[in-house]
């Protein structure tokens, strides 16, 4: 029970009161594609309209970006006293930063429903024959990074290295993944360089299953992003040592 008061707790106290993250979870988004969609209207065609393509790719860049949300509900000056009050009440510290990574994915999973509901609604976005199996990569990656998060944090002892190497890193990886715009943009350089981003083959396994009917590529994703998570996990579990968060 005590867990998941603590779940309750970070959800109303580092979730529901911080306007900057529910901004980031539920507006911007939906605007960072809108305004794409409107921008490059002209430069698709194909029968792939350019909502089709910003609906699909840019949840994937704030998917890869709830690991920097994680690393500042775990680090921030203004959670450490409730960390101390918390470290006292737990058998297992580790809790600490685990129910903040479950809080996080908990309000998450509401973001991308809300996301991907008005995409379908309002500018008809393809989301595949079943548009769960996109949820569920969408979260799964989500999951991902807030693991990837937490265990940078801890490892670095530094929210500030940890968010500077997470933010530079996903920039990159985004860039040539066909986030912001398609590969082919950059050029036969760039194109050869995308094939080093893992985000390029996480768009492609996303529109394979929407475009192609194939769920290989999520499958893969899947498998690939819940196994680096658990190692992650361990790998915090292991680093974690309680003193550096209630100072």
């Amino acid at each position: 029970m005590k867990k998941w008061n603590l779940i309750k707790f970070d959800i109303s106290y580092n979730i529901a009161k911080k306007p900057v993250i529910l901004v980031y979870l539920f507006v911007f988004p939906f605007l960072i594609f809108a305004l794409l969609g409107y921008l490059t209207t002209a430069n698709f065609s194909g029968g792939i309209s350019s909502f089709d393509y910003y609906g699909l790719t840019i949840i994937i860049y704030f998917q890869l970006t709830m690991g920097t949300m994680v690393s500042n509900m775990i680090m921030e000056e203004n959670v450490k006293l409730p960390n101390m009050r918390i470290a006292y009440s737990l058998e297992d510290e580790n809790y600490i930063y685990i129910s903040k990574i479950i809080a996080l994915t908990l309000a998450n999973a509401i973001s991308i429903g809300v996301y991907m509901l008005l995409l379908m609604g309002i500018y008809h976005v393809n989301f595949g024959t079943n548009p769960l199996m996109v949820y569920i990569t969408y979260m799964i990656l989500g999951f991902f990074s807030s693991c990837l998060g937490a265990a940078l944090c801890i490892g670095f002892k530094d929210e500030s290295a940890c968010n500077n190497i997470l933010g530079v890193v996903q920039i990159i990886l985004c860039i040539f993944g066909g986030i912001f715009f398609p590969i082919t943009y950059l050029g036969k350089i760039g194109i050869f360089l995308s094939n080093f981003s893992i985000v390029k083959w996480i768009n492609y396994g996303i529109g394979s299953y929407v475009y192609g009917h194939s769920i290989k590529g999520q499958l893969i994703v899947w498998v690939f992003s819940l196994l680096l998570a658990v190692l992650l996990l361990f790998a915090a579990r292991k680093m974690f040592k309680i003193q550096l968060f209630i100072h």
